[in-house]
């Protein structure tokens, strides 16, 4: 049974230049005709009225004006009922104590913040409308009315010194409000305004070190690393977000989100006026037993929890030992990973290296699968 749901909100009253997700500027007339349409995405298809996790993800849900967000509340209000971690991603300056009353009194319990920074020179390089000046007072106001506010922080910008990075982390630490920090890689999109611009990225080792000095940073000061970008608070840990890296099934609804479903993976693409006018297009894709058995590993090892090999062999009919026994064996010895009679997880510096590491895992797959394809 889904327990999650996903609705992708493609409005920002103006646009970072990182940014490559499905976005628009804003436009009232627009939002509005938006907003019917996802009315009807929502009566129309079957969710499950059983949720555990709401997100509402963008673009930025905040951008729309009050009377609009209390229709998007309204529209999901029938599937929250059973949801215990309700969560909507804001910037800085379109929260207003007005909105906040309205996210509260709708039950939304979480807020991720797009902070980014605590330089000023960084956030007009993003394109971010807030001040660094800004950022504890708009917090503490948030928190009279959410107390569980998490925040985004990159790193990996060219004109972004180490030190630069480290009084991010050292500001971001130091409120007690901030109770989860994700903290992301720059990565340079070829569709983002940086893509277009020619913006290069960093050098790969100068980037490990600035991760380093950001997981160390965060560990000592109060934060749990449960997963490769995340950091939190004891108890804080998000609970949508730990859908996705469990592999679980989800709902996404709204332009630009995606969702799983058993074997299917979709997305709903256009452009708004495409899902204005009859909803946009359903991409669907079936999964192989290969795709799901890489994916899982690869999500599920991004995570302190790592592989429970009891789920794993319930899941895949398999030995997680048995199937993985050479790579298991390497990656233990060269301190990159820790395996128990439970769990496999990856060490810190495993973490680091994942996606070279993986190779050895789906090199042991695709020698499976071509062993049961000739049986």
């Amino acid at each position: 049974m889904i327990e999650a749901l996903y609705i992708h909100i493609p409005f920002c009253e103006n646009i970072c230049y990182y940014c490559d997700f499905k976005r628009s500027v804003y436009n009232q007339e627009v939002v509005d005709a938006f907003l019917l349409q996802l009315d009807k995405e929502m009566t129309t298809r079957i969710l499950n009225k059983g949720l555990q996790t709401i997100y509402i993800g963008g673009g930025t849900p905040t951008c729309l004006h009050e009377t609009q967000l209390e229709k998007l509340l309204q529209i999901i209000q029938p599937y929250t009922h059973t949801v215990v971690e309700y969560t909507i991603e804001s910037n800085l300056e379109s929260i207003s104590n007005e909105k906040l009353e309205l996210l509260k009194a709708y039950g939304i319990n979480r807020i991720s913040l797009g902070v980014q920074s605590y330089d000023d020179d960084l956030l007009r390089y993003m394109n971010r409308k807030h001040k660094a000046a800004d950022i504890d007072a708009t917090i503490a106001r948030i928190a009279s009315y959410i107390s569980n506010i998490s925040i985004d922080l990159i790193y990996g910008f060219e004109n972004q010194s180490k030190e630069i990075w480290l009084d991010s982390l050292k500001k971001a630490t130091s409120n007690p409000n901030i109770k989860h920090i994700s903290m992301y890689s720059l990565t340079i999109e070829e569709n983002s305004v940086f893509g277009k611009q020619g913006v290069q990225p960093i050098d790969g080792d100068i980037e490990a070190d600035m991760y380093i000095l950001g997981r160390e940073y965060l560990k000592s000061h109060g934060f749990e690393h449960y997963e490769i970008a995340n950091y939190a608070r004891a108890g804080y840990e998000s609970k949508h977000n730990q859908v996705y890296w469990a592999y679980d099934d989800f709902y996404g609804v709204g332009l630009g989100a995606s969702g799983k479903d058993d074997h299917v993976r979709y997305a709903i693409t256009g452009n708004v006026e495409q899902y204005i006018k009859d909803g946009g297009e359903l991409f669907k894709e079936q999964l192989s037993e290969k795709d799901i058995l890489i994916e899982y590993l690869m999500m599920n090892l991004r995570t302190k929890k790592g592989i429970d090999k009891t789920k794993f062999k319930q899941k895949f009919k398999r030995n997680f030992d048995d199937l993985f026994d050479d790579a298991i064996e390497r990656l233990v010895l060269h301190h990159q990973a820790m395996n128990t009679p439970t769990n496999f997880t990856m060490s810190e510096d495993g973490m680091l290296l994942l996606h070279t590491h993986l190779v050895q895992f789906m090199e042991v797959i695709d020698i499976i699968m071509e062993d049961e394809q000739d049986v």
